[in-house]
């Protein structure tokens, strides 16, 4: 009878959903899997792992103890963090440039060209994110504003930001400010915090969080919005990189990092406020939002909001980052490119549905944006999710 291969999920930083994706793998391969969460119980010295001799480990490293256990090892090992070792191990972890794009470009739609975010307090993962986000807003003329009060929620940062708007001539509550959250616990902390100043998320402050946790989502009075970093994703991915060590242990000592790519931004109430303090602007705005589809032209804004196109678009020439008619064309192609990631749909009803009159003017608007076809585009990210 063939020995099944016995496989530890060791992880310091407990996901439910990256021990799901291991599972659902391990099921597939025929692994005994073990994941002890109780990391009293693990002891080397008198613990579980005292007498484990297993064939491989999936681990997110966090103590010098478990990596010490973990190096005298001859087994594959996968890392799913990022710390530096004196031993090269193969690692699977979560595209952070790419989790900084997404977060970037979600609160530069609702208008925040600044963006807050702690510092990032030496934590590698926060150190990648925090700095790609920052390439990424700077490359579309914004910023990025590092509070020096904590690299943790507490009160010194509503204090800091209140600094901020007072040097600009305002009240912090007279602001729309965007704050991208490393992790989506944070995000929550700081909602959490601005509820007890007085601050209204989103209106004052939007905030963005990674991970897209629905634990933590439920216990919130509002919605979080959420960078989904596909930790489910993850744990399958890391399963399969394990799988490939076993059959192949020649691979087992490159140090190879294997970037797992987030899926979207998960919106809701914690963002859903444009950054501008213009009326007219900001419901205009949700007008576009909610009217796209419709086949609708800047003069029909106009007329919805009871002014002169004229005015209209000076409005928001003064106040917003596009024009009238560059928003509709910018919500509609959004839309195109969301349902071309995520369903099978044939272009003549994505264009039927985002409000588009022919498929060419699609395919023509498409192209503009992405500089590719709708079909490529569709083919690229269907092979990033593999």
């Amino acid at each position: 009878m063939l020995k099944r291969k016995d496989i530890l999920l060791l992880l310091e930083w407990y996901d439910y959903r990256i021990h799901k994706g291991v599972s659902q793998m391990a099921r597939k391969y025929g692994w005994q899997l073990n994941c002890p969460k109780n990391l009293m119980s693990v002891s080397t010295d008198s613990g579980w792992l005292k007498d484990w001799d297993g064939d491989g480990c999936i681990a997110m490293i966090q103590s010098d103890k478990t990596f010490n256990y973990l190096k005298d090892k001859d087994i594959p090992i996968v890392d799913l963090g990022l710390r530096d070792y004196d031993r090269p191990f193969s690692r699977m972890v979560s595209d952070n440039p790419k989790i900084a794009k997404l977060a970037a470009e979600h609160l530069r739609e609702f208008g925040h060209k600044e963006i807050f975010a702690l510092d990032h307090g030496n934590n590698t993962m926060f150190k990648e994110r925090l700095n790609a986000l920052k390439t990424f807003a700077e490359s579309e003329g914004g910023k990025v504003t590092v509070l020096k009060s904590a690299t943790e929620i507490q009160n010194d940062i509503i204090y800091e930001l209140r600094d901020i708007a007072e040097e600009r001539g305002h009240k912090l509550e007279e602001l729309s400010i965007g704050f991208f959250a490393h992790n989506d616990s944070i995000a929550a902390e700081l909602i959490s915090l601005c509820l007890k100043h007085d601050l209204r998320v989103p209106e004052n402050i939007a905030i963005l969080g990674v991970d897209n946790d629905d634990l933590i989502n439920s216990s919130l009075v509002l919605g979080l919005s959420s960078v989904d970093s596909d930790l489910e994703g993850l744990g399958s991915a890391s399963a399969k990189l394990m799988h490939k060590l076993l059959d192949d242990p020649t691979l087992k000592e490159k140090a190879i990092i294997h970037r797992h790519p987030p899926k979207l931004v998960v919106s809701r109430r914690s963002t859903d406020c444009y950054a501008v303090r213009n009326p007219l602007v900001s419901n205009a705005l949700h007008w576009i939002q909610n009217n796209f589809y419709k086949g609708i032209q800047a003069t029909d804004v106009a007329e919805a909001m009871g002014v002169t196109q004229q005015g209209l678009q000076k409005a928001f020439v003064n106040n917003y980052i596009r024009s009238p008619g560059n928003e509709i064309r910018h919500q509609r192609i959004q839309a195109v490119a969301f349902l071309l990631s995520t369903t099978n749909a044939k272009l003549d009803t994505i264009a039927e549905n985002c409000g588009y009159y022919s498929v060419n003017s699609l395919i023509n608007s498409f192209r503009k944006q992405y500089n590719t076809t709708p079909g490529k585009y569709r083919i690229q990210q269907k092979a990033e999710k593999l």
